[in-house]
């Protein structure tokens, strides 16, 4: 009689041998296959109990009119979190995405987002994607406010990598010229070395969450010279290979097809999805159900993040069909991100 512990391994290498075959071929994977191609050293009736097991336990499924089977969410899981082995770039791969990313000239941090972008598209031949919060990248030096009328103010935000930001703030109780001073000077001494979002969260805290005494003072202006932040255009979703997607096999269902499309055009979900993983680990995977998001409830989703000052900045990765070879769509949006983050760096720094 089989120990427990040969029974596990047996159902895992049965379970990684389905997984694989499916992502290689598209087909429902019956016990034959199983042995002839993984050498198990068992019958394939061992094989089918073993499958029956499987599927019972919900990591595989079976088709109505094929006798093989295919992984279920579950199973891809936990696949890709206890078995999956994470197929490494050549080093000739990795050698020409450092040249496309560190030594190409760049006059915009865009302009190396969107290269970045058609490098995950290309190297996996997927639909990718990359979530950009530019607030998180503009890091004040210093600001100026300088009076135009009694009821305008040009407000000049000099970022640390020298960029110039400036708006107009309007309204009927703006500061005098020693006010506007003393206003000056406290933004400068409160905010220098912080970001566009960091210095919103600031504000929002000492004049809500913790008040603060010396923030009350300027509550007027503070809640002004947060609505001219608010206004600078942060959140942006850049998406690129929506053949790929039509190619990967979801065409097959139209109506879900169509509600990914409309979604990306939207972007309003998959952008929430994202913002969420920059709160999470440096790779996210989100299998089928996993997805908050209904409209992609049949679809993976490998993201991975970039970084800027030690912080996320963003995330970059791809969506596609469940059925796609993680092992190597990992290895790509994983270096893809650690090369874009030092790419960024040089750029700002």
């Amino acid at each position: 009689m089989l120990e427990p512990r040969e029974v596990e391994e047996r159902r895992r290498k049965i379970l990684a041998g389905i997984v694989r075959t499916y992502i290689e071929t598209g087909m429902p994977v019956a016990s034959k296959l199983l042995v002839s191609k993984y050498r198990l050293g068992l019958s394939s009736a061992t094989v089918r109990n073993i499958m029956a097991d499987l599927e019972k336990l919900g990591y595989i499924t079976h088709p109505h009119t094929s006798a093989g089977r295919v992984p279920t969410d579950k199973g891809y899981r936990y696949y890709v979190d206890m078995l999956m082995e994470e197929e490494q770039l050549t080093p000739v791969e990795k050698k020409k995405i450092l040249m496309q990313l560190l030594n190409s000239q760049y006059e915009e941090i865009e302009n190396l987002m969107e290269e970045a972008l058609d490098i995950v598209c290309n190297y996996t031949r997927q639909l990718s994607f990359l979530f950009y919060n530019r607030e998180n990248s503009i890091y004040v030096e210093k600001i100026n406010l300088i009076p135009i009328t009694r009821n305008k103010i040009l407000v000049v935000i000099i970022t640390e990598s020298g960029d110039v930001l400036h708006f107009f703030l309007e309204g009927e109780e703006l500061p005098s010229h020693e006010k506007l001073e003393k206003f000056t000077n406290f933004l400068n001494s409160e905010f220098k070395g912080l970001s566009i979002t960091n210095i919103k969260g600031k504000i929002k805290t000492k004049l809500i969450s913790s008040p603060d005494p010396l923030y009350s003072m300027f509550s007027s202006y503070l809640k002004l010279f947060y609505k001219i932040l608010d206004s600078i255009q942060g959140k942006q979703l850049l998406y690129q290979g929506t053949k790929n997607l039509v190619d990967s096999g979801l065409s097959g269902d139209i109506l879900n097809l169509s509600s990914i499309l409309t979604a990306l055009e939207e972007k309003t979900g998959l952008i929430k999805l994202l913002e969420g993983d920059l709160k999470k680990g440096d790779i996210n995977i989100y299998i089928g159900e996993e997805n908050l998001c209904n409209f992609i409830s049949e679809c993976s989703i490998i993201t991975a993040r970039y970084k800027l000052h030690g912080k996320p900045l963003g995330t970059i990765g791809i969506l596609g069909p469940k059925r796609i070879s993680y092992s190597r769509v990992v290895s790509v949006v994983k270096y893809v991100a650690d090369v874009l983050t030092q790419a960024i760096e040089g750029m700002i720094f």
